[in-house]
């Protein structure tokens, strides 16, 4: 696969090379700090960072999107979008994370096919960016990843200081490279070793705690009352769902107008919600916040590694940071597996 060298002094002009083929995104500081935004090649991208607070899951999976029109009896399709976009600069846990909505609404399984996550899927290339200062909050090493995962990037990008190592993981990727190899240098030796230094500098970082058998525990404490432990505290925002870069619960709504005008669109839903289970009847199967919160662990760590073979979460650590009562995760998972099972 292609590899080069550029200067982070001229991304600008690799900007300038693709921008009238497709739109680029990358991370520059914003109101909520970190933002991923359209950039011209004028605004100072933020190499060193993080992680941005809300997941760039919305480049495929909007927040809000609208699927269709009305009046009376006839249906408008709203066209699919077909903009060609380069991310860049996403962290490794988010472009892994597109793998996992790849299989809940792209077809990896021949169950599912969502058009118009498709449509933007088939023109979209990642290029993430390996992470040297992993946050405190970060644990993708306990959920099988680690700072410089490749899985879900076309390219991935290493900060070697005042340059950058790009290596291509993908044909998209290959191609993108070499179509713009007159901006890149050739690696060195030299910056192979600096890269392998700063990984292995970063695998340092991270503490890795053992989940090993943690699905079966939960199926066999379903009904035990640690659950009771484990929401202690919990306000039922949801934020650590709308946060989190795999949740895929959505909701459609039909407005209409007075005139018989309206739109069907889809949100974001959350299951940490009272009314995400609520029935017509008046039956809420989840009516308090236990149920609700066994529900996502028991989807991330056990329901989704029946029906999709793998455990619905990246180790970001976004839902750590942005609970406002400090909730952690990884305390959870931890009680959680250390339950006697009889």
């Amino acid at each position: 696969m292609e590899c080069g060298i550029i200067a982070k002094a001229n991304i600008s002009k690799l900007i300038d090379a693709v921008k009238k083929k497709a739109v680029f995104y990358a991370p520059v500081n914003g109101k909520t700090g970190v933002e991923f935004k359209e950039v011209d090649g004028k605004q100072e991208i933020a190499f060193d960072y993080s992680n941005s607070k809300i997941p760039p899951k919305k480049f495929l999976f909007p927040q809000c999107e609208l699927l269709l029109r009305f009046k009376d009896n006839n249906l408008t399709d709203t066209p699919l979008n077909t903009e060609k976009a380069i991310i860049f600069g996403l962290r490794p846990c988010d472009t892994k994370s597109f793998l996992y909505l790849d299989k809940a609404f792209g077809d990896t399984y021949g169950k599912y096919d969502d058009p118009y996550y498709r449509a933007r899927r088939g023109n979209v290339l990642f290029v993430s960016m390996a992470c040297n200062n992993p946050c405190k909050t970060c644990f993708c090493t306990t959920v099988g990843s680690h700072p410089a995962d490749t899985a879900g990037s076309d390219i991935i990008a290493y900060d070697l200081g005042s340059e950058l190592l790009l290596e291509a993981t993908t044909p998209g990727g290959d191609e993108f490279l070499k179509t713009n190899s007159g901006l890149f240098d050739k690696i060195k030796d030299s910056h192979r070793k600096e890269k392998d230094k700063k990984i292995n500098a970063a695998l340092e970082k991270m503490k890795k705690f053992d989940i090993d058998g943690l699905k079966q525990k939960i199926d066999a404490v379903f009904l035990d009352e640690v659950w009771q432990e484990i929401v202690d505290g919990c306000l039922g925002c949801g934020i650590c769902t709308y946060l989190c870069p795999t949740c895929y619960c959505f909701d459609v709504t039909d407005e209409k107008k007075s005139s018989g005008e309206g739109v069907r669109v889809r949100t974001w839903d959350s299951c940490q919600y009272s009314l995400f289970t609520y029935h017509t009847s008046g039956h809420n199967p989840r009516n308090n916040k236990t149920k609700r919160m066994r529900q996502r662990i028991m989807h991330k760590f056990s329901y989704t590694v029946d029906n999709f073979e793998d455990t619905y979460c990246v180790g970001c650590g976004r839902c750590i940071r942005g609970c406002p009562v400090n909730l952690d995760i990884r305390e959870k998972l931890q009680k959680l597996n250390k339950v006697n099972v009889e």
